[in-house]
């Protein structure tokens, strides 16, 4: 199942009740579609369900809200779209740069619909968009290779290695605790997985797909540009 963001969610049937109309990516014909949906049934004050046909596709959707859990109920869609969804941590994008995450949200959409071209250039854009922000809007005129290059000139590309010195250092916040360990809480041991976690991400995990990456890139066959004939 797929969590439905509650921004999709435009309408419903009440302050607090179900939702009425909602727009998203359709998972069956990955169109934007809006849908409308008629009317929910519930089941041991836990589950409400509904089934509503997607109006381009015509294919039944079904929504899943589940009513048991803490705070605002939860709503899920069945099945799972086939397009590939938003990349773990792109609210930090937006927080950014609110045109940056358009971008990337609009370069998203152009690849689920299957607009190849579109989704490049799009990409183009996001990439010369990044590096110019992070850049302090210097390198207007250079070219994206060039603004990549300039990128560690204008970002501390360390600083999260520096920080998590910091907090791990004997007299760091996190550090001081590894010398009594029955001081440690709940709380304090998550904080320690995340980071271990990010810096896993960032020194392993990063590096390891980067490198599948320029292989795959490599070896990759190139195509032809329009007007050109195999020899």
């Amino acid at each position: 199942m797929q969590v439905v963001d509650v921004t999709r969610i435009r309408s419903r049937f009440s302050l607090a009740g179900h939702p009425q109309v909602v727009e998203m990516l359709c998972p069956h014909c990955l169109k934007e579609a809006t849908f409308a949906i008629k009317g929910w049934s519930e089941h041991a004050g836990q589950l409400a369900v509904s089934e509503t046909p997607c109006p381009r596709c015509n294919i039944g959707v079904m929504f899943l809200n589940l009513l048991d859990a803490p705070g605002e109920p939860t709503l899920y869609t069945h099945p799972d779209p086939v397009g590939r969804t938003s990349m773990e941590g792109a609210e930090y994008l937006r927080t950014l740069s609110g045109s940056l995450g358009r971008t990337y949200e609009s370069a998203l959409k152009h690849y689920n619909h299957g607009d190849w071209g579109t989704t490049a250039l799009t990409v183009r854009h996001l990439l010369e968009g990044l590096a110019t922000r992070l850049l302090t809007d210097t390198h207007h005129d250079a070219s994206l290779a060039t603004q990549l290059e300039t990128l560690p000139q204008g970002v501390n590309l360390s600083a999260p290695l520096e920080d998590i010195a910091d907090f791990l250092a004997p007299n760091g916040i996190l550090g001081r605790q590894f010398y009594d360990e029955t001081s440690i809480d709940q709380n304090t041991a998550q904080q320690l997985l995340e980071l271990a976690e990010q810096l896993v991400a960032y020194l392993v995990v990063l590096p390891g797909t980067m490198a599948e990456l320029k292989s795959r890139i490599a070896t990759a066959p190139v195509p032809m540009r329009r007007g050109m004939t195999a020899a």
